[in-house]
């Protein structure tokens, strides 16, 4: 079990399908989240299409360094990291990170867009995804630390921001049949909610709240219906995670809307019996990368 200074980090989840083989990694894609105190990893296997791991450490600290200290722990001692995969790729779950519709956007002014809006800050990258069902171009920073320890172990992996997938899932109509055509879905993280508007398959309205009581859910979530005349009374919300596990700053919304309904999988491919559908939808968008 991997463990920094005094402190273990643990694998709390770890569900591994039965077809895993190791020896077959080659044709397997793998997928790393980090971001919410955790470090957490699906694997999927491309012949047949199917989900068969996925497995996440409890992160000892938050604080940038400590967490970076702990991944590099995870790294060296996890036994499926560090295999030789077809594809891999990294989301980073941030607040930072700002979009730049696909007509305005210049690659040499990333930055200035990054920073405009977040300020400045050292020792971190700014990279961009393009989110092409919506036209837009999502800038965000990567700590520089974090991107060499991932790409000392899978050099070519490819590097993402949590709400790529979001977005994309959404837009692409990953929205549960009962919901109308205006999807209204959110989304916590680390004392953010992340509230998101699609329209026929349109981004609306996507922004970052910083919540500090259950009650500050409330405020900004009215603030962005109102704002957009949305009668709540009527609207299924989606949340991006289970409903057996919605933290207090979600779940209080379900006293102003119709009802809260989940973010629903990719029917697209398969997942292994071994994931329970709750813990599956708790790593959504691990999962749509």
């Amino acid at each position: 079990m991997p463990a920094t200074g005094n402190k273990i980090v643990k694998a709390d989840i770890d569900l591994i399908d039965k077809s895993f083989d190791i020896l077959q990694s080659g044709s397997y894609y793998l997928s790393v989240q980090t971001g919410q105190d955790r470090l957490s990893f699906c694997i999927f296997n491309t012949v047949l299409n199917n989900y068969i791991v996925l497995r996440s450490y409890l992160l000892s600290s938050t604080d940038i360094d400590s967490m970076i200290a702990d991944c590099k722990a995870v790294f060296e001692k996890d036994d499926l990291l560090g295999l030789k995969y077809k594809n891999s790729s990294h989301l980073w779950i941030s607040p930072r990170f700002t979009f730049v519709p696909e007509s305005l956007f210049d690659n040499n002014e990333a930055n200035l867009y990054l920073t405009f809006n977040h300020g400045a800050a050292s020792n971190e990258l700014t990279l961009q995804n393009f989110v092409r069902p919506a036209g837009l171009y999502n800038v965000f920073s990567y700590p520089e630390k974090l991107t060499a320890l991932l790409r000392s172990f899978q050099p070519d992996i490819n590097l993402f921001h949590h709400s790529t997938p979001f977005i994309e899932s959404l837009i692409r109509g990953r929205i549960p049949s009962s919901v109308s055509k205006l999807g209204v879905a959110v989304y916590f993280y680390s004392g953010k909610l992340d509230i998101v508007l699609v329209k026929s398959n349109r981004l609306l309205f996507y922004n970052t709240f910083e919540i500090c009581a259950p009650a500050d859910s409330v405020y900004y979530f009215t603030m962005v219906a109102n704002l957009f005349e949305i009668d709540l009374s009527s609207t299924k919300l989606i949340h991006a995670g289970s409903l057996k596990d919605m933290p207090p700053e979600t779940a209080i919304l379900k006293d102003y809307v119709e009802s809260i309904v989940e973010c629903e999988p990719s029917t697209l491919v398969t997942y292994s019996s071994n994931i329970p559908e709750a813990t599956l939808k708790n790593f959504i968008n691990l999962f749509s990368l």
